[in-house]
């Protein structure tokens, strides 16, 4: 039976949506709005949830799905912001909401582009993101929602496109990417938990282990069968080198993976080659052996995103590497 839920006012779609999502209930939430456009509210509003629902869903599985879906709906998103943008006699806050969507609009497709290897798309929608977003906040600084978007693009821009830039002068935006991401954290009312998703990530990157795991903590605290939330968790202390954690923190990562509906094929492969890795640094050679071995069964058959693959590869050369 389809999921269903009684709204009591205009805001309370919102919340139980994004539950579902950091849940990775993708089908009950993808239902909720879907119905609500149908039926009540296609509005920008609407539009940019699903896109952001469907965000979730292409990083859930690693884009090794069908991307028509998602990139309908995002260019959906686009015109509906650019409608309302071009009304007249905008309010300054349906200003900044009109381009709050649109420049999150082109963040998720720069997402999935730089995911896909389409690095170039990427960056060009990346700025028309960060571009939409910084006129969000400076008409209303207190968008808080705006700032993650901000933030992370800030973040990675400087992390993970440097060699785009072809120069060794290039601006480093890290640390201001990450103080604009704590805004988000602090203030916003419904992205508060995907910016700590998105932070954790981001503070292993840069070596504040600490914090990433004052984070992780919060994290599966809010949502303890959060595949997502859980796998940020696993990470960072597999980051800070807490092995014995790491192991029990992916053990039950696999357990949420085997029980839940939306099974990404690559997900217990991953999570198998981690533990087989992790083994192997602490000496451990028959669980290396054994946690390898299980990867590639889980792996066996199965269409893999490349992720799921550089697991499959890695589980092989701890193999061989424990038959010398």
């Amino acid at each position: 039976m389809p999921l269903q839920l009684v709204f009591a006012d205009s805001t309370d779609w919102i919340q139980p949506t994004l539950d579902l999502a950091i849940n990775n209930h993708f089908k009950e939430a993808e239902s909720l709005l879907n119905h609500r456009i149908a039926t009540e509210d296609s509005s920008a509003e609407t539009w940019f949830y699903l896109a952001s629902v469907l965000n979730s869903k292409m990083n859930y599985y690693e884009n090794s799905i069908d991307p028509q879906p998602f990139t309908k709906v995002v260019n959906t998103l686009i015109r509906k912001a650019e409608a309302l943008l071009e009304q007249n006699g905008l309010t300054s806050e349906q200003r900044a909401n009109g381009l709050f969507y649109r420049g999150s609009a082109y963040g998720y497709l720069a997402f999935y582009q730089s995911r896909s290897g389409s690095y170039f798309a990427a960056l060009r929608n990346g700025l028309h993101s960060i571009g939409d977003l910084k006129k969000c906040i400076g008409i209303d600084s207190v968008f808080y929602d705006a700032y993650l978007g901000i933030g992370a693009y800030q973040y990675w821009r400087s992390s993970k496109f440097k060699f785009l830039f072809w120069s060794p002068f290039v601006e480093d935006l890290r640390p201001e990417g990450i103080k604009n991401i704590r805004k988000a954290i602090v203030n916003s009312k419904y992205s508060r938990y995907l910016a700590m998703h998105q932070m954790i990530y981001i503070l292993t990157n840069y070596g504040k282990m600490d914090e990433a795991l004052n984070y992780a903590r919060q994290a599966v605290q809010a949502y303890p069968n959060s595949i997502f939330m859980y796998w940020a968790f696993a990470h960072t202390l597999y980051k800070r080198h807490e092995y014995s954690k790491a192991i029990e923190a992916f053990k039950y990562l696999s357990h949420l993976m085997k029980k839940t509906s939306e099974k990404n094929p690559a997900h217990l492969t991953e999570c198998y080659s981690k533990m087989a890795e992790i083994y192997f640094k602490t000496n451990q050679a028959i669980l290396c052996r054994q946690m390898a071995e299980q990867a590639l069964e889980q792996a066996a058959g199965k269409d893999l995103s490349p992720e799921g693959q550089e697991s499959v590869k890695q589980a092989r050369q701890y193999l061989d590497r424990l038959a010398r």
